[in-house]
């Protein structure tokens, strides 16, 4: 993505990284402007996100000002710009030859073949944690998965990112309606990359995406907790698999209502500062948003919520509207 696309929405950090007059919108800067001395003339109205000034000796946008008060060349400045927010990713190209490729095209060859949810016993388990709702395409299921010298059964999933690219392939171990009791600390679920880890080091918005997006939608970390708020609160809801594809997850065009459900962790907090880390980077983003919610029960996640009924806690933000000058 080009730098200037990607800057937008995300000015203010970056003015206070180069020492730069914060944005006052219809307001003049009471210091003085960066380029010309002159006290009271000089503002910041961020214009659509794009970090946009004017004062007496001139106007432009967040580059131009970055560019001009630095005195570094364009392509220099754009370097640090990217590499402060985190889009470094541009850079990196997809291998077509390499063996993820060859990966990706293979898990997507058995994908396409394997045999519908409904109907399985990967049904049949999802129904013992409470679920009925499940999604059409998203999750199959596999008759014979092979591991550890043993046959058991599996629910496949995909998980892509913001472009539409094939990023990992998710599998949940069954044997019977009930998950594989494994003796190695990995547990069950298994999650396999189908990208070069140059690509995945900065994709964003990673998550199976098991519905339509939806001008409301939701985002747990797991796939059961993900479909358990898809039943409780008949939102549209994805997985981003674990806290860390959480914090990155960055909404699509077309969403004004997002809500972000939470994993208890009483003892690390680790699913509340992702949920909390995603809402603030949604809101300061440049999007369609109108409203962040997060949701948390009091114990566990959302699936334990639907078995066993908790209490609900709601934190809800509001995104700050620009204003027209």
């Amino acid at each position: 993505m080009k730098t200037v696309e990607a800057a937008k929405g995300q000015w203010a950090m970056i003015f206070e990284h180069y020492g730069l007059p914060p944005i006052t919108g219809k307001h003049h800067f009471r210091g003085k402007c960066p380029l010309c001395d002159s006290i009271g003339k000089f503002r910041i109205d961020d214009r659509d996100g794009a970090g946009t000034w004017i004062c007496t000796c001139g106007s432009g946008d967040g580059i131009k000002l970055v560019t001009q008060t630095q005195g570094k060349p364009f392509n220099e400045v754009c370097r640090e710009i990217d590499e402060l927010i985190g889009n470094t990713f541009r850079r990196e190209s997809i291998p077509k030859n390499s063996n993820a490729g060859s990966l990706r095209k293979r898990v997507l060859s058995k994908f396409a073949k394997l045999a519908p949810l409904r109907g399985s016993s990967g049904a049949d388990y999802l129904n013992a944690r409470g679920i009925y709702q499940l999604p059409q395409e998203a999750i199959r299921f596999n008759e014979k998965e092979r591991y550890g010298g043993r046959v058991f059964q599996s629910l496949y999933s995909l998980a892509t990112d913001d472009k539409g690219e094939l990023c990992y392939l998710h599998r949940t171990l069954l044997d019977g309606n009930r998950k594989a009791q494994l003796k190695d600390s990995v547990g069950a679920k298994r999650q396999k990359s189908l990208q070069e880890e140059s690509y995945l080091d900065h994709a964003r918005s990673v998550a199976i995406r098991m519905f339509p997006v939806a001008s409301t939608l939701g985002i747990a970390e797991g796939i059961e907790t993900a479909l358990s708020c898809k039943q409780l609160y008949k939102i549209n809801t994805w997985a981003t698999m674990t806290s860390g594809f959480m914090k990155k997850f960055r909404v699509p065009a077309g969403v004004k209502n997002f809500i972000i459900f939470a994993d208890r962790d009483i003892n690390s907090a680790t699913g509340l500062a992702a949920a909390m880390e995603c809402a603030h980077a949604n809101l300061m983003a440049k999007n369609d948003l109108e409203k962040v919610s997060i949701y948390w029960p009091d114990n566990g996640d959302f699936n334990d919520m639907l078995m066993n009924g908790d209490q609900v806690r709601e934190m809800v933000f509001y995104k700050k509207q620009q204003v027209a000058a």
